[in-house]
């Protein structure tokens, strides 16, 4: 499978995780300050909304186009039943990567939303943004893992496996993809973390 199919997985993965558009704008909690007051939850986006929202879009139609233009896999073909087939299978990924992500925040509550750093060097925004992806926040504000990030990850490709070709349907592969793109998950929040810089360089020039 390209690796770009596994990043448009990962970048849907995201979005699926933080639930809405809508920035957090509470402030970053520091090692000495683990339960900021200024904490708001994020608020309530339904199932269904989502289901039907451009996180669905962008986590299924590029990644089928992609998957067709390389015929991964190629027992599916090139012709239109197999994009059918490969839209049908991304889409079910990103709606029971969701639902299990939802499954695990109900039992252990967390708040996934990204929240930029914007300042110092680049380095130090970097650890933000790998930190802010692997880490969440429980309803009081303090520091949690973001445990509904691997199960997405990892669960949404289990279930793949059932309607995948048999070569696929292995633990192996379950691991090796849901690994791939467990690793490239923060790059959806590199974007916003320096988007906003790129922009601000092309708008003054």
């Amino acid at each position: 499978m390209p690796a770009a199919c596994v990043f448009l997985l990962a970048a849907g993965l995201c979005l699926a995780q933080d639930q809405t558009a809508a920035p957090d704008t509470s402030p970053a909690p520091t090692p000495v300050d683990p339960a900021p007051a200024a904490y708001s939850p994020p608020p309530h986006k339904s199932i269904f909304k989502r289901l039907f929202s451009s996180q669905a879009l962008v986590a299924t139609v590029p990644g089928a186009v992609l998957q067709q233009v390389h015929d991964w896999p190629d027992e599916w073909g090139k012709k239109r039943l197999g994009f059918e087939k490969r839209v049908g299978s991304m889409y079910a990924q990103f709606a029971v990567g969701m639902l299990i992500a939802d499954g695990v925040k109900a039992i252990h509550p967390e708040d996934t939303r990204y929240r930029r750093d914007g300042e110092g060097i680049f380095f130090k925004r970097f650890a933000h943004v790998v930190t802010g992806t692997v880490v969440a926040r429980k309803t009081d504000g303090s520091l949690t893992p973001a445990w509904s990030l691997p199960a997405y990850a990892y669960g949404s490709w289990a279930l793949a496996t059932l309607w995948s070709p048999h070569e696929y349907r292995n633990a192996a592969s379950i691991f090796e993809w849901g690994s791939a793109g467990l690793a490239v998950a923060p790059l959806a929040n590199f974007v916003k973390e320096f988007w906003p810089d790129v922009r601000g360089i092309l708008h003054k020039k």
